[in-house]
């Protein structure tokens, strides 16, 4: 599978699952956030637990649970927050479905069995994406922010009077 068929699938997989479901990308891309945090903290644990009930899984079979903790949050996210964009935010979410697509194609990479790793890597197309890792971690994380603090619901104002 070449490097480009790999861009389009990871970008073009959020953002329609994104938009279909109606599923707020900011909470997505942040989700994405924590389940990186999950394989750097848990990983190698979760790993040496399943290698003890399966000593024969091999490093497929470490990438799909990498894999997994990485895209639990996020799935479960899709899952409970379904309909939960309507109206013209749905036009507003598709730029940070985006962005959790560039995110998605960063964080998924070092997971990835070592042959489509590869493949990725020594493609000239990855030497070119990897220039805008910077921003596309660090403006995504601000464009996300953003996008959750602007989702925020108001405070009504609460009356004085007595009912």
């Amino acid at each position: 599978m070449s490097a480009l068929v790999l861009f389009i699938i990871a970008l073009a997989v959020p953002l329609l699952i994104l938009f279909v479901f109606k599923v707020d990308a900011a909470l997505i891309y942040l989700t994405l956030c924590m389940g990186y945090v999950l394989v750097q903290f848990i990983g190698s644990d979760a790993i040496s637990l399943v290698t003890a009930f399966y000593p024969n899984a091999n490093q497929v079979g470490e990438s799909t649970l990498k894999i997994f903790l990485l895209l639990l949050p996020a799935v479960l996210t899709v899952i409970f927050m379904f309909h939960s964009v309507s109206g013209a935010k749905r036009v507003v979410n598709i730029l940070p479905s985006i962005a959790v697509g560039l995110l998605l194609i960063l964080l998924i990479q070092p997971q990835l069995p070592e042959n489509i790793s590869q493949t990725l890597v020594s493609s000239s197309l990855w030497n070119e994406y990897q220039k805008f890792q910077t921003l596309i971690v660090g403006g995504g994380s601000l464009l996300c922010l953003f996008m959750v603090w602007a989702n925020r619901k108001p405070k009504h104002a609460h009356s004085k009077s007595k009912h």
